[in-house]
């Protein structure tokens, strides 16, 4: 029946196909990306509802800050830096522009001392020791809606006035969420993706070498990829640069499927099957469906994850392996109708199989040894594996925005704020009495050795107080005229906000700082909080849901493999060498000191779900041939243990009992090492296009996927067949049963004869 589909609807497959490339094309080009950061951690979490609290208090806190080198040529004079000032305010994304003359004249009037004035801006507006000047431009509601939008428009006023040159440098966070835009956007990746479908297009030719078939898998795979994403795209999800990585994810999942495929038909070919196409999809159909099961566990436990980018990767990864799994056996065989010309397998391959297959069934012993020793000493490294959320490492090195923000931190200002509410009461606390509270709590804040400078509404008042009530009066009542450009008290000044710019040092981490600073303010009305304080729970979160997502993934494939397998003992046996590549790759990066990011733990239960696809491939070619090994050897002894002539003959390397496990690990290997290296090619290939990126996550995600599907071969290749080899040594088989049989009935054969 199979059969009889394919060949009345091949041509209809391939049609169908090729008829709806180029809408999928145009939908997948077309999705929209959305790389907030504050969306990272969920609206239940305690670190996004305090922000959010603060948002619905302060506004939000996020700001452009464009500072100017004043020993440059044609740098801005305080006149140029007030017109600009001006000019950005008349933008609707921009609330407030404040330069450094501003705040002086602010503090001017409410009487603060020249020399204090010059001291409170600089670290903020003005570097301590170096020549650069800024300005902070505040976002407005419509302006946070469309940060990249803003920074365009920012960026056209300094063209405008002449300012955008290489010495003007920008830092923000709304700069930093447009320049992930940017590099996780289909036009940043265009160039890498396109060496990606290159690259494998050569290794599908070479794995196939026929040039007709190898341009219809191929599109086939563009088909997968673009159908997927414009799925995803309908169901709601936005494209981030976590979820960049997809289109390659379906790709080598798509490229894998087929390749396996093609690999079954030549057998079936080589067989004699009368039907190939529809024998081929026979043997595939089953291993693959499993293999795609355990991708989707590993994928789907991702989603224990609270940061919103991995879950949504989670479910996302999931349907693009069930759209790989529906289109690489649903169309394969179609293409295979249509262009049934295949080369035959070179007899080199056989050989190259038969020689591996050899050296790791004699090397058994040894191999188990080595790979179970280096798992142990790689694991103890992961005892000290480190999350990190910096976001200026996701920009390349060479990025001027990176460069920009290196150079305003160092000379300038530190960008990092940790926001401090200080909630006053609802009392009739009078404002001066709430001022010295707030002046007090930023006293103590300074202490802190971590604290580059602090913001609040103190900093616009003199250190001391006039103590003549009259002159006093009139100082609260020109602070008061200037309600309206307070951005630092809320509801009534209940709530004062304190800015802290923050400087971590080295040994030190962001988390660190502000579980210190939050311990230092523990008998104080304080509130920790801010887009710092929410990027650093999101770090937080990464090693808890990478250790989370990996245990659970192991502990749900297990159970899988123990179902499929029907023996809860080899499902058990079958993960090591699963596991064991993790424990390589993740532990060795723990020893040279590279920390876990948000692309990183993506990898893990990713890379595991993948690797155990060639494990139940050998597994299902592994059974077969013991099966088969033990009923012939059952077959040859009932044949000759009803002999006494043949039963006294002594036991020779010719007729002495075949070992089950021995002949099924060798034997499945032989059949499975070259599909496991080429689909390992394959699926390598498509990541290598990844570490050409220029956004440091992508990146890092395509290297360590390299390494552990590199790592995962080892284990399916060397580390797995061995195992079953030296493990079934110790149990005991029918096969040894009738073995033992025949050799005990030697002695009452001879005595008989005698």
């Amino acid at each position: 029946m199979i059969n009889r589909f394919y060949q009345r609807f091949s041509k209809h497959l391939v049609a169908m196909v090729l008829l709806t490339q180029l809408p999928f094309v145009w939908l997948a080009l077309n999705v929209t990306t959305n790389n907030d950061t504050e969306t990272w951690m969920p609206e239940t979490s305690p670190a996004r509802q305090r922000y959010e609290e603060f948002k619905r208090a302060f506004g939000a806190e996020e700001f452009l800050l464009i500072a100017f080198d004043t020993s440059k040529p044609n740098a801005p004079d305080a006149q140029m830096l007030e017109s600009l000032c001006g000019r950005l305010e008349r933008l609707p994304s921009i609330r407030r522009a404040t330069s450094p003359e501003r705040m002086r004249t602010i503090m001017r009037d409410l009487e603060v001392p020249a020399e204090t004035i010059d001291e409170r801006i600089k670290g903020l507006l003005i570097s301590r020791d170096g020549p650069l000047v800024g300005i902070a431009a505040a976002l407005s509601d419509s302006g946070l809606a469309n940060r990249s939008g803003t920074v365009a428009e920012v960026r056209q006023i300094l063209k405008y006035c002449e300012l955008d040159n290489e010495h003007t440098l920008m830092v923000g966070s709304p700069l930093f969420a447009s320049e992930l835009d940017r590099l996780g956007g289909q036009e940043a990746n265009a160039i890498y993706f396109t060496i990606t479908l290159s690259i494998c297009l050569g290794l599908l030719y070479y794995l196939i070498r026929e040039w007709r078939l190898t341009a219809m898998v191929y599109g086939v795979t563009m088909w997968t990829i673009n159908s997927t994403s414009a799925l995803l795209d309908l169901i709601g999800f936005e494209m981030n640069f976590v979820l960049a990585a997809i289109p390659v994810l379906t790709m080598v999942l798509t490229m894998s499927i087929c390749v396996h495929y093609l690999y079954y038909y030549q057998e079936a070919v080589e067989e004699g099957a009368v039907h190939p196409v529809s024998r081929a999809l026979q043997l595939a159909w089953w291993p693959t469906c499993i293999a795609t099961l355990t991708t989707c566990l590993g994928e789907l436990a991702l989603s224990v994850s609270d940061i919103v980018p991995i879950r949504q990767f989670a479910y996302a990864a999931a349907i693009s392996s069930v759209m790989s799994m529906v289109t690489g056996l649903g169309l394969t065989p179609a293409l295979m109708v249509v262009c049934p010309k295949l080369p035959r397998r070179k007899a080199a391959d056989a050989n190259g199989g038969n020689w591996l297959a050899n050296a790791v069934v004699s090397r058994s012993r040894k191999i188990v040894w080595v790979t179970l020793l280096l798992t142990a000493f790689t694991g103890i490294g992961l005892t000290g594996l480190q999350s990190d959320m910096t976001v200026s490492e996701f920009l390349p090195a060479n990025s001027k925005v990176k460069q920009d923000f290196l150079r305003v931190n160092r000379e300038m200002t530190a960008t990092e704020d940790v926001e401090a509410v200080v909630n006053c009461g609802t009392d009739s606390l009078p404002f001066v009495a709430k001022l010295e509270l707030v002046r007090r709590i930023e006293e103590q804040i300074h202490k802190h050795p971590a604290v580059d400078q602090t913001l609040s509404l103190t900093r616009f008042f003199p250190d001391e107080l006039p103590s003549d009530s009259l002159k006093l009066g009139l100082l609260l009542k020109r602070a008061e005229s200037r309600h309206s450009e307070d951005d630092f008290t809320a509801y009534g000044q209940e709530l004062w906000r304190v800015s802290i710019r923050v400087r971590v040092p080295n040994g030190s981490s962001r988390g660190q700082v502000i579980r210190e600073l939050a311990e230092q303010l523990k008998d104080e009305p304080v509130t920790l909080t801010g887009m710092t304080a929410l990027v650093d729970s999101a770090q937080e979160e990464i090693l808890s849901s990478f250790t989370q997502s990996v245990f659970m993934a192991v502990g749900l494939i297990t159970v899988a493999m123990m179902i499929f397998l029907k023996s809860i003992w080899r499902g058990f046996l079958t993960m090591v060498p699963n596991v064991a590549p993790l424990v390589w790759i993740y532990g060795g990066m723990s020893w040279l000191g590279m920390p876990i990011d948000i692309a990183i733990m993506l990898s893990g239960s990713i890379a595991l779900g993948m690797s155990v696809d060639g494990t139940f491939h050998f597994m299902s070619r592994f059974r077969f041939h013991q099966r088969r090994a033990e009923e012939e050897e059952a077959a040859r002894l009932a044949n000759v243990l009803p002999d006494e002539e043949s039963a006294a003959i002594p036991l020779t390397m010719e007729n002495r009992p075949v070992c089950s496990a021995e002949f099924a690990a060798k034997h499945a290997l032989m059949e499975s090492s070259i599909p496991f290296i080429q689909s390992t090619l394959t699926a390598t290939a498509g990541m290598f296009g990844l570490t050409l990126s220029n956004f440091a996550p992508t990146a890092r995600f395509g290297w360590v996927m390299i390494a552990l599907m590199l790592a995962a071969l080892v284990g399916d290749v060397l580390m797995l067949p061995a195992l079953l080899k030296v493990t079934n040594r110790r149990r005991r088989s029918p096969v040894a049963d009738l073995s033992a049989a025949g050799q005990s009935s030697e002695p009452s054969a001879q005595s008989a004869a005698a």
